[in-house]
């Protein structure tokens, strides 16, 4: 069934994303032993505050050279330039028992402060089958709670809250019928960094020559969930992830 497919997919995004804002900072501070702080390249995304879309990031995704969707991720600063958001939006076809590939589409937002400090992260993913759904989540830190959501046209489905903590995570994984004993994210140790964020100088072969980068991974206990190319200019490029996809944009597409 789709939706379980769904829902599993965003239990383990919202899983990843709570290791990001439980364990690791993106501020200048925490990255002094890094080749490049973390913070620098974030902050190249809103560089162009005039102009947002020029840093406005426009990627295929891919699996085996296949075209399967599409990814948009766009720097927002506001009218005073007093926050750092990252909105996104896409869509990308899945495939479910039967054989058959499915449709489905997101949109979302990443709220930072002018630190870099993550105040609020939203996904909504939509689907159709069997019926139209949309489920979407809403992770505030502050509040040490994730909100999630099912609706459907005729009106909400389900809604229930999650604690950001190892209770949560376990119960959201049993609810979508995982083990929670493979909890890839600890969080025993609040302390402890499960999830390591790190960037340093690259280059990425492009058609017609190279071109120079910074390379951003996030890795877990030296395993590389997602490495992620950005340009001089703040636009993402390249990323591949552990589950096999990979974005690329047009021109650095072989």
């Amino acid at each position: 069934m789709i939706y379980r497919t769904v829902a599993v997919f965003i239990v383990l995004f919202w899983l990843t994303m709570t290791g990001l804002l439980m364990h690791q900072q993106m501020r200048p501070g925490n990255s002094a032993l890094r080749e490049v702080p973390v913070a620098h390249v974030v902050k190249l995304l809103f560089m162009h505050r005039a102009d947002p879309e020029i840093s406005k990031s426009r990627l295929n995704i891919y699996s085996d050279k296949l075209r399967l969707g599409q990814l948009n991720i766009t720097p927002d600063t506001g009218d005073r330039g007093q926050h750092r958001d990252l909105k996104f939006d896409g869509d990308l076809q899945i495939l479910i028992p039967g054989g058959k590939r499915e449709h489905i589409a997101w949109r979302g937002v990443l709220q930072m402060d002018k630190l870099l400090t993550i105040k609020r992260f939203q996904l909504a993913v939509d689907t159709h089958t069997p019926t139209d759904l949309t489920s979407e989540i809403v992770v505030v830190p502050e509040e040490n709670i994730a909100h999630f959501q099912l609706s459907a046209p005729n009106g909400v489905v389900e809604r229930q809250d999650y604690t950001l903590d190892e209770r949560g995570a376990r119960t959201a994984l049993e609810q979508v019928g995982l083990d929670p004993t493979l909890l890839p994210i600890s969080t025993k140790q609040p302390s402890a960094a499960a999830l390591e964020c790190k960037a340093r100088q690259s280059s990425l072969d492009v058609p017609g020559g190279r071109m120079d980068t910074y390379l951003v991974t996030v890795e877990s206990n030296g395993q590389t969930l997602l490495e992620c190319h950005v340009d001089q200019l703040g636009r993402i490029v390249r990323a591949t992830t552990l589950l096999g996809y990979t974005l690329s944009a047009e021109a650095t597409t072989p």
